[in-house]
């Protein structure tokens, strides 16, 4: 489906879910006395991964729709999302947390969904002003280490195991010998990183580790430096936007015809702007989570909400999972302080406790047992959500193949 396609596609679904999401606003902003609970999102409405961003965003407003519907948190309080375009750029996504931390009060922030520009949120908006951030998407190996004062968080497992998972699949395929394109940034350092140092461990070729910048009209002399030896394979780290530009050259030119994706680069978009015949049979990897009864459910509830299905797009379970254990955090806390959600926030995520599953149903029952006393444990769809003292959760990657011009998963793995 094209970017145009989609946002037809939203706007329908849009106004098929409007008396559900105006019902759930009236609620808010009835409770008089009891002022709603600020939640910020740094999405990505437009820019490099604005094919992706949309849907993403619209897995946090699920999460919210279930916690509202639920009676809310804090005594009757609803959430109340307020979402601001990040456009996938540091100085616009700084601004964006700004206004939201300065000006509209939120006690935490969801997003934003790249690296780079997780980073410089976290170091010039959350951490100063002592604000939970939780990101579903933002993978580079670097956030593990980052000096955030216990104020960042993911639900996406970090590159250090994409990285890994990439590159075993790799030799799997009877690859002997790749090169790398990626974009320049936290993110595609990180994972083109790991990805040569497994790949060299498993006795490849790493020919040529090659930056781009986004938004170039082409990558001519990247693409030449990339393929002057005539690797097996060209591993695509970028964003759509960059990705359809240079796969297209290197196909056009005759400089590549085989690739390797990973999440960045998991876009119908770009299928489209190739030619779905010309990719046909070809993988990629991301963060992903196996099937479960709980995962269809909430997909169904997805779809029942918005109007249209989740599809290929990575990173909505990890979005709806951030939200979902941000409301158990508040719940827990009993306060909207942002520290005190920060302080409970492993508590909901982590063993001991009653484990509680993804779903409407669950999340009341969820915050039923935190308001009666009891520990939780929620389980999540992304994964366990198990949250280690640098903020990073464990999970599973998913390897997906181009076929009949779609995207579809081959299966989900573990890597050790």
């Amino acid at each position: 489906m094209s970017s145009n396609s989609r946002l037809r596609t939203r706007f329908n679904a849009g106004i098929a879910a409007a008396a559900v999401l105006v019902a759930i606003a009236l609620l808010a902003t009835g409770c008089g006395s009891d002022p709603p609970v600020k939640i910020g999102s740094v999405a990505a409405l437009t820019g490099p991964i604005a094919e992706l961003g949309p849907a993403i965003n619209d897995g946090a407003e699920l999460a919210v729709q279930q916690v509202n519907l639920a009676g809310g948190v804090l005594g009757g309080r609803m959430l109340d999302l307020l979402t601001e375009d990040g456009a996938t750029d540091p100085v616009v996504a700084v601004e964006a947390a700004r206004k939201l931390v300065d000006i509209d009060g939120i006690s935490v922030l969801i997003g934003p969904l790249a690296s780079g520009v997780s980073t410089a949120v976290a170091n010039a908006v959350t951490v100063p002003n002592n604000i939970p951030q939780i990101s579903p998407s933002a993978t580079s190996p670097s956030l593990t280490v980052l000096e955030d004062n216990d104020y960042l968080f993911r639900t996406a497992v970090s590159d250090d195991v994409q990285g890994t998972a990439l590159a075993q699949l790799a030799v799997e395929l009877g690859y002997a010998s790749a090169s790398v394109m990626y974009i320049n940034d936290a993110y595609g350092q990180g994972l083109s990183a790991r990805f040569a140092e497994v790949f060299a461990e498993l006795g490849g070729n790493v020919m040529e580790l090659v930056p781009h910048e986004e938004s170039q009209p082409t990558y001519a002399s990247e693409l030449a430096r990339a393929t002057e030896d005539n690797p097996d394979v060209l591993v695509v780290v970028s964003f759509p936007v960059s990705a359809a530009v240079y796969v297209r050259e290197a196909v056009e030119s005759g400089l590549a015809d085989t690739f390797l994706f990973v999440d960045g680069s998991k876009s119908t978009d770009l299928i489209d702007s190739v030619g779905g015949s010309i990719l046909e049979g070809m993988y990629g990897t991301a963060p992903g989570s196996a099937d479960s009864p709980a995962k269809d459910q909430v997909l169904a509830e997805f779809e029942a909400l918005h109007g249209y299905p989740v599809g290929a797009t990575p990173f909505v379970t990890q979005m709806y999972d951030a939200m979902a254990l941000m409301a158990f955090a508040i719940e827990a806390a009993g306060s909207d302080d942002s520290t005190a959600i920060r302080d409970a926030l492993r508590g909901v995520a982590n063993p001991p406790g009653v484990e509680i599953m993804a779903g409407a149903d669950e999340i009341k029952r969820g915050l039923e047992l935190i308001r009666s006393g009891q520990d939780i444990n929620y389980q999540g769809i992304s994964g366990p959500v198990d949250i280690d003292d640098n903020g990073d959760v464990s999970g599973q990657i998913e390897i997906w193949r181009i076929t009949g011009g779609a995207i579809v998963q081959d299966r989900v793995i573990t890597v050790e």
